[in-house]
């Protein structure tokens, strides 16, 4: 499906978001391990994205794109806008509010006012509801003429990996900011354009 050149493109990419926050200085308080975490959380949904791909596993890579998301959008939510004691709840293992009420508090401030977030959850969320829980969509990839097998375009995949790679590309500015470290943050969206353009 994918050259042995884009996923090794991939996979070069996985390492530099990597790279950019190993050893990163952050704050100790549980706000920051909070948000860290769902961040590093969606770097490795990336990575493990990549890798599934390679392997030619697309109904699992797929399967991942909406808990790498929901990661991010967590993450920012956590870092920004949960109050301390929801913090602390969601460090004690509660869930947090509904998607839809953590993009509406995000979209309160000013770093995310143009929605993009939610416009994004629009276009995409049935879709990616589809393939997280093995929905009438996904399972339509695995029906062919000849039987049941993997039937996933060039194209769906590269949509796949492409989105994944924003959605990194984000979480690792997120951690950047958690470190309040904003020429690292100008370093990843300049990697990310270098990304674009491979």
């Amino acid at each position: 499906m994918l050259t042995d050149d884009e996923i090794s493109c991939a996979a070069r990419y996985v390492e530099e978001l990597r790279l950019f926050v190993h050893d990163l200085d952050v704050p100790s308080n549980n706000r920051v391990r909070a948000a860290g975490s769902c961040f590093a959380i969606a770097q490795e949904h990336h990575h493990a994205i990549v890798q599934l791909i390679e392997w030619r596993l697309f109904a699992a890579a797929f399967s991942l794109v909406r808990v790498e998301f929901e990661a991010y959008v967590r993450g920012e939510w956590l870092s920004q806008c949960a109050s301390d004691a929801l913090v602390e709840a969601f460090i004690q293992g509660k869930e947090p509010p509904r998607i839809d009420c953590l993009l509406n508090q995000l979209e309160m401030l000013d770093l995310f006012n143009e929605k993009v977030l939610s416009q994004i959850k629009q276009k995409t969320w049935k879709s990616m509801c589809a393939y997280t829980h093995t929905g009438g969509l996904h399972v339509q990839r695995w029906n062919t003429a000849d039987g049941i097998e993997a039937n996933y375009a060039r194209e769906e995949i590269l949509e796949v990996l492409k989105f994944a790679e924003i959605i990194a590309s984000l979480a690792v500015v997120g951690v950047a900011g958690l470190a309040a470290d904003e020429k690292l943050a100008v370093r990843i969206l300049e990697a990310f354009k270098r990304q674009v353009q491979a």
